[in-house]
């Protein structure tokens, strides 16, 4: 009879304790990534579909290509701006690549942009959002995260971008 008690005790333990250690122990394993860089971005494809329900509305569709200056990353983001007198919103999705070329993340993004012009005619675009990793390659499969972005035009289709964030590594 006290065999049976061990064995009972021995299989539930058996089973009970990599239960209880996955559990627990995953969370501590998952690696924290806190990543920033600076982007510069090209616009290499626009179209703009004017509205006729307000003065100066407009739907922009970009297709632009980004280098890292840190990481040498490269990015292909394509956005739909909804803007009015040049200020509205964006949302868009980016490929992110290493720099051969290799696909590594997807993100999701969006934000806010104000477009202007000074007194003296020069053209100004600023803009602010956030960002979503959807989908990690090799490397970066499972990883989770995400952050923040601020852009400013530097010249006509060209942008730089701070941009900064946290992802998880299980």
């Amino acid at each position: 009879m006290k065999l049976f008690k061990l064995r009972r005790i021995a299989v539930l333990l058996i089973t009970l304790v990599p239960i209880f250690a996955l559990g627990v122990m995953n969370p501590i394993s998952a690696e924290e990534i806190k990543l920033s860089d600076t982007r510069y971005w090209f616009t290499t494809k626009m179209e703009v579909i004017k509205l006729d329900d307000t003065e100066g509305h407009i739907i922009q569709i970009t297709e632009s290509k980004g280098v890292d200056v840190g990481r040498r990353d490269l990015a292909v983001s394509r956005n739909i701006w909804d803007l009015v007198k040049g200020t509205g919103t964006m949302r868009g999705y980016t490929t992110m690549m290493e720099s051969d070329g290799r696909v590594t993340r997807f993100f999701k993004q969006e934000g806010k942009a104000a477009y202007t012009v000074s007194s003296e005619g020069k053209h100004s675009m600023t803009g602010e959002g956030w960002w979503t990793l959807i989908k990690g390659v090799g490397k970066w499969e499972g990883v989770t995260g995400g952050g923040t972005w601020k852009l400013k035009m530097i010249s006509e289709g060209i942008f730089v971008m701070d941009w900064e964030g946290e992802m998880v590594r299980p």
